[in-house]
């Protein structure tokens, strides 16, 4: 049996969304900031928060461009991939990260900005889906991670 690597993920971001372009592909970034709320044991109220890194590459990558800012609600669809790299000392690192294929605007716009769905008057939650570009591949071992 084949395996699967998908992730959703509904989430405010944590910065403005960044473009770049690598070996001629257009990618945009950006960090996704996850809660999840709960009581524990004692009834006290905690709220613990995930940071994902996600990209989303080709000319989906407009679509953040174009509609995110810092704090707007989405919902991303995708799959994890690992990388390696040096740090500044010359460490190697892992990082995880999520190659979006899906996004779906939620809510409104960020405080004092003007949402997706008042400057085109169209529905406020758009769907875009682009096939990742071919060299994105899954990650080959994924002995490093924590489960």
């Amino acid at each position: 049996m084949a395996g699967l690597n998908k992730i959703s993920l509904i989430g405010h971001l944590g910065r403005d969304p960044e473009l770049r372009e690598y070996q001629g592909n257009k990618v945009a970034t950006f960090s996704l900031a996850v809660s999840e709320k709960y009581t524990d044991r004692e009834g006290k109220l905690i709220e613990k928060t995930e940071w994902f890194s996600v990209s989303f590459w080709g000319n989906i990558a407009d679509i953040p461009m174009k509609f995110l800012k810092k704090g707007s609600q989405v919902y991303v669809d995708g799959k994890l991939s690992s990388r390696e790299y040096l740090d500044k000392e010359g460490k190697t690192r892992f990082a995880l990260e999520v190659k979006g294929q899906n996004i779906t605007l939620l809510g409104g716009a960020p405080e004092g900005q003007q949402s997706a769905s008042q400057s085109t008057n169209t529905n406020p939650q758009k769907q875009v889906s682009e096939p990742l570009p071919s060299e994105m591949t899954p990650a080959e071992n994924g002995d490093d991670l924590p489960f």
